[in-house]
């Protein structure tokens, strides 16, 4: 007898699918092959593969795809770092979109135990699905061993970003309390702000930015300290720490081969930001 497992992928904000069918309240139960809860989401007949939200995320866009290759071993190191050391068993993760933030997904559901993860990061989705369910193996994996669950938002899908956005996702976070919140960013100075790339983000990220929680992590790659971008929504640096009793940056040193010019100007950053009483964790190259 196959034993049954409590790892659970919940939509409370809706999703709309491929065909343009509204999916408000879907629950997807798996088991080790996927297939004996399957009517439990109306989008999976047989296996995870044949969703169209794992199958779609499987196949990457332009935009993530070249995200996910800028910085991909440091950005698995900070991901790495943040599972094991900032996030705890049994901790609720608000999880923010964008590739850096999808490898930390990655490293949390094989990591961690009992988490339950709300995001509106698809690339996460996709993570977790991996995690639980494993063509090439029979036995479970990841998600499916550590009982972590995971909260998709619900909301309209925007395919760059390849994240929920709009009312219903503002809606389900609303309604959630976590332990540590932790975002991705496109640029921050220390005299500038937090910045990110597309104006349909803004309103979420201040959303996170503003949220009450234990701890807020910004994890982000050493490219982007310094570097200014579109949409500044934090208009500070030090309000990292309104509402958060704990505010972490997670980063890493400049390689070797980078100029002395670059290197300067980001250990500025780095030191004109801790003068602001921000934990920041620099992981080596």
């Amino acid at each position: 007898m196959k034993e049954q497992n409590n790892s659970k992928v919940k939509n409370p904000g809706g999703l709309t699918d491929a065909a343009g069918q509204r999916n408000e309240t879907a629950e997807m139960t798996t088991s080790g092959d996927g297939a004996e809860n399957a009517d439990h989401c109306p989008y999976i007949k047989g296996s995870l593969d044949s969703c169209p939200y794992v199958k779609g995320i499987l196949e990457r866009g332009p935009y993530i795809n070249f995200k996910k290759k800028q910085e991909k071993a440091i950005k698995e190191k900070i991901a790495e770092y943040i599972a094991s050391n900032l996030v705890k068993d049994f901790d609720a993760v608000l999880l923010d979109a964008g590739s850096t933030a999808e490898a930390v997904a990655q490293q949390l559901f094989t990591k961690r135990k009992f988490l339950m993860v709300m995001t509106n990061n698809m690339g996460a989705y996709a993570s977790y699905s991996q995690s639980v369910v494993s063509r090439n193996d029979p036995q479970p994996v990841g998600g499916l061993i550590n009982g972590n669950e995971l909260v998709l938002t619900g909301g309209r899908f925007d395919v760059t970003y390849e994240a929920l956005l709009g009312d219903a996702t503002i809606k389900a976070i609303e309604g959630f309390s976590p332990n540590v919140t932790i975002i991705a960013v496109s640029g921050l100075m220390f005299n500038g702000g937090v910045f990110c790339h597309g104006s349909e983000e803004v309103r979420l990220k201040k959303m996170l930015w503003e949220i009450r929680t234990d701890t807020r992590v910004i994890a982000c790659d050493w490219t982007k300290i310094g570097k200014r971008d579109a949409f500044a929504f934090g208009p500070r640096v030090s309000d990292l720490k309104i509402g958060a009793s704990k505010a972490v940056i997670v980063t890493s040193k400049p390689p070797r081969a980078v100029d002395e010019k670059q290197r300067r100007q980001f250990d500025e950053q780095i030191s004109q930001i801790k003068k602001m009483g921000i934990d920041i964790v620099e992981i080596g190259d």
